[in-house]
């Protein structure tokens, strides 16, 4: 019952014109850095540009991570909850009865917990958190969701884990009994988080999992674990219990432009694109978690050009977004491969040229790929990264290099001597110019500046 392709859009998970290439660049290094991108920082034989984390040896794989997370969740203790079906949304209240504790010496009484109810999330038609407090989450299932199996009456657990913004130290976690989507109702899921509550005067936010109906926590692995949603970044008071939205500095909000449109929503921002290809328009649509931009719009910027390639690679992103743009290809109407291709560069072109001096005030800002997707466009190095990201990966698979002529950077892809345009040859294979920074450049075209031009070649 579940739909892989809108799944993947969650996992994640705009008309520009030339706006002058010149200065994006301005270092003497081919990279923009100093670094050659054959360190090896732990060494444990894995160099930086292909090591998942180069600084910490015992991390070397994605599963790592999320293995990491599950252990540290099963050392807490859970507490008992509830799942039950209904046919309409979740009941929601502002309130929650007041708890009481005792002990053999006193008695004392908390205050009443409020509850945050989310009211910009996921579509009714979508699965996601609907309310939440510093003891419980309530979410809505419904079968347009993760990829796990939800055919009808299989037996299903959510799980919810408290993590310190964004997706940092677990720190409690909770969850529900089994439950079953029979049908096309939805079914509403609350999950008690125990006593040890999120930490007080912390940014922290609910991450919540689907896994099978007989694995238990303890004993469930990565791969039995289904991302499901997650919340906006909140605070804890010093009560313990009253909490309220607190946005992260790097947080994104909402904005509109020609072919572009960032709505944030719960946890994640709903992007909308549009465009033409070769006279034919085309939209495209999906979903970026605000955790997942925070994390890279804070990561450190030690990496050459190049890496900035190979770490969308291995975190999956250019995996997930190169299945999305070659689903909404097809879907646009795009069936043979080179004009899907076409369209990715489309994609890409669409996105607005933002010098750095613009976008983040310091010079040779390389941004990470979700970075330029949610903030809308980026110069040149910055969508040239994305291109060669995004038709290097599965389902395109090309051949892809990074071309650096005097102050600016394009992509290359691999080509037979029968295409047209300028190319450079680089260990005995011919590499095409794409120009990533105005709309209109075709596979072969070189703005007049760059032909004859010397370039870095850099293979990612």
């Amino acid at each position: 019952m579940s739909n892989p392709s809108s799944n993947r859009r969650r996992f994640l998970a705009a008309a520009a014109t030339m706006a002058g290439a010149a200065g994006c660049l301005n270092d003497d290094s081919p990279d923009g850095t100093q670094t050659d991108g054959v360190r090896d920082s732990d060494g444990d034989g894995v160099i930086d540009s292909q090591d998942y984390a180069p600084n910490d040896p015992d991390v070397q794989a994605k599963s790592d991570v999320v293995e990491a997370a599950t252990e540290a969740a099963a050392t807490t203790t859970t507490s008992p909850s509830t799942a039950r079906e209904t046919t309409a949304p979740p009941r929601r209240t502002t309130t929650s009865p007041t708890r009481t504790t005792s002990s053999p010496s006193r008695t004392t009484t908390r205050p009443a917990a409020n509850t945050i109810t989310v009211t910009r999330g996921m579509r009714e038609s979508e699965s996601g958190i609907v309310e939440y407090s510093a003891e419980d989450v309530t979410a809505r299932v419904v079968s347009d969701g993760p990829s796990i199996d939800l055919r009808e009456g299989s037996s299903v657990k959510l799980l919810v884990t408290a993590y310190q913004f964004p997706r940092e130290d677990a720190v409690t976690y909770g969850v529900s009994d089994a439950f079953r989507l029979t049908g096309t109702r939805e079914v509403s899921v609350d999950v008690d988080l125990p006593a040890a509550d999120p930490p007080t005067g912390e940014r922290v936010h609910y991450l919540a999992f689907l896994l099978p109906g007989g694995v238990s926590v303890d004993d469930a692995s990565a791969s039995d674990l289904a991302f499901f949603h997650e919340s906006d970044p909140f605070v804890v008071a010093s009560d313990d219990v009253t909490i309220r939205r607190d946005s992260h500095p790097k947080a994104a909000g909402d904005v509109s432009g020609e072919g572009y449109e960032r709505t944030s929503i719960e946890g994640a921002y709903r992007l909308s694109f549009e465009g033409e290809t070769q006279g034919n328009a085309w939209s495209s649509g999906f979903y970026i978690y605000k955790s997942t931009y925070v994390e890279r719009a804070t990561a450190p910027r030690g990496r050459s050009r190049p890496e900035y390639v190979s770490h969308a690679q291995q975190e999956g992103f250019a995996d997930e977004l190169a299945q999305i743009l070659a689903s909404d290809a097809e879907k646009n109407g795009f069936t043979e491969k080179r004009m899907q291709v076409e369209f990715v560069i489309d994609f890409v072109q669409n996105l607005p040229y933002v010098p750095d001096d613009v976008s983040t005030g310091y010079d040779d800002y390389t941004k990470f790929i979700s970075e330029t997707v949610v903030e809308a466009g980026g110069d040149c190095e910055d969508t040239a990264i994305m291109l060669a990201a995004v038709l290097q990966a599965d389902p395109f698979n090309y051949d892809m290099v990074l071309i650096q002529p005097p102050e600016h950077m394009a992509a290359g892809i691999y080509g037979d001597d029968d295409l047209a345009g300028s190319y450079y040859t680089y260990e005995g294979r011919r590499y095409y110019y794409i120009e990533t920074t105005g709309s209109g450049w075709g596979i072969g075209d070189s703005p007049e500046r760059y032909q004859g031009e010397s370039a870095y070649i850099h293979q990612v």
